[in-house]
């Protein structure tokens, strides 16, 4: 059966949200970053942490609680950690966003955002300097942005894929009269994309209204290669977006999916991932079928996020619903990342989680074998979000 929590991001001084995590095979590390508050609010980010993971006799055992200083842009705040690995250069990809001062997201004006990355080679020892790409994707024109959070993915064919999302302005006489009062605001999830490591080009934007995204690699019965993409959508009850890509994440289609995941009220992001289907036992997969697994708060009302799950979808090729969640953190919870670990049907999981006055951030291990009990046993409407 799984573990049970490990706390690795807490202080009785600040309050640590917006999980990132990766597990590097090359580096046999786990790698977890998030943001340092001096309070829950957006405008009280301060800087991004990070926490390297590694097996001691079996045992996984999570490094201090370091802050990540040159992911930093004088008269900033840096928010939203996504990191991605390049599997070839070993080169591990740091992407954030850079806020002006305290300015709350919905005054933000083009220009107040940022968006950064930082380099490592040697697990994140030490960083480059800053780059800032904002110009070079073309963000200048949008009220604002984002990417992640949560991880990016290397294709099978090298590219390198960052979900994001950005927010434009309608235009309207409104706009003219009082900026930060505007209601006409679109949000749609992106894709950034980099084909040599050094440019960088946004995908088009999804033609639903969404916002924060996560992508998985999947392939059918034939080994033809989709990138998937799950997106927070505006509020229940709608379901949350999902789409495909057959042009590796230059463009998505909103079709051939059956939308069984509802969002939760309010929304919040939720994490993907994907993994051979071959590692469900029993001949649950065929080898050149993608499985996914999908993390999201299961209940709630109001602003209230309860009950963070574990959804399995067996292929997308048979239209399989994504079966009952396994719960796998009961009490208050939030923003969630997922990642493989090192044996086959094993993964991790970091999340938010509320503790007395502050938030912190714990890791949970689990596997296929709790997911599929759960999913075998079930006689409750499947995919629902409470």
């Amino acid at each position: 059966m799984g573990s049970s929590e490990t706390l690795v991001f807490g202080d009785q001084d600040y309050d640590f949200r917006i999980p990132a995590l990766l597990y590097v095979k090359e580096w046999n590390t786990f790698l977890a970053f998030a943001e340092k508050r001096t309070s829950p609010n957006d405008a009280h980010a301060k800087n991004l942490v990070m926490s390297k993971g590694t097996r001691h006799s079996g045992s996984l055992k999570w490094s201090p609680t370091e802050d990540v200083k040159e992911a930093f842009k004088d008269g900033y705040r840096t928010m939203n950690p996504c990191p991605v690995f390049e599997r070839k250069s070993r080169r591990l990809f740091l992407f954030f966003i850079c806020l002006k001062g305290k300015i709350p997201e919905w005054d933000l004006k083009p220009g107040q955002s940022c968006l950064c990355y930082v380099t490592s080679t040697d697990r994140g020892e030490t960083w480059s300097d800053l780059t800032d790409l904002t110009s070079s994707v073309n963000f200048t024109n949008y009220q604002t942005f984002a990417v992640g959070p949560g991880h990016g993915i290397q294709l099978s064919s090298g590219t390198l894929l960052v979900p994001a999302y950005v927010k434009e302005v309608k235009c309207c006489w409104c706009c003219w009269c009082c900026w930060c009062c505007c209601k006409c605001l679109s949000t749609h999830a992106v894709v950034l994309r980099s084909e040599d490591l050094n440019t960088w080009k946004a995908s088009q934007p999804i033609a639903l209204e969404s916002l924060e995204c996560q992508l998985a690699e999947v392939s059918d019965r034939e080994g033809r290669r989709q990138v998937y993409l799950n997106a927070r959508s505006t509020g229940a009850p709608e379901p949350r977006v999902e789409a495909l890509s057959d042009d590796g994440g230059e463009s998505f289609k909103l079709n051939k999916l059956t939308l069984t995941l509802k969002e939760r009220p309010k929304g919040c992001q939720g994490s993907v991932l994907g993994f051979p289907a071959r590692e469900l036992p029993a001949g649950g997969g065929r080898s050149s079928e993608t499985a996914l697994l999908f993390s999201h708060p299961t209940k709630g009302e109001g602003g209230d996020r309860l009950a963070l799950g574990v959804y399995l979808r067996k292929s997308l090729q048979d239209d399989d619903p994504w079966g009952k969640p396994l719960i796998i953190h009961p009490g208050v919870s939030g923003y969630s990342d997922l990642t493989c670990c090192e044996e086959e049907g094993h993964f991790g999981c970091l999340m938010e989680c509320g503790h007395e006055k502050r938030l912190h951030i714990v890791f949970k291990e689990f596997d296929l074998k709790e997911i599929l009990h759960i999913v075998n046993h079930s006689d409750v409407d499947r995919g629902e979000i409470v």
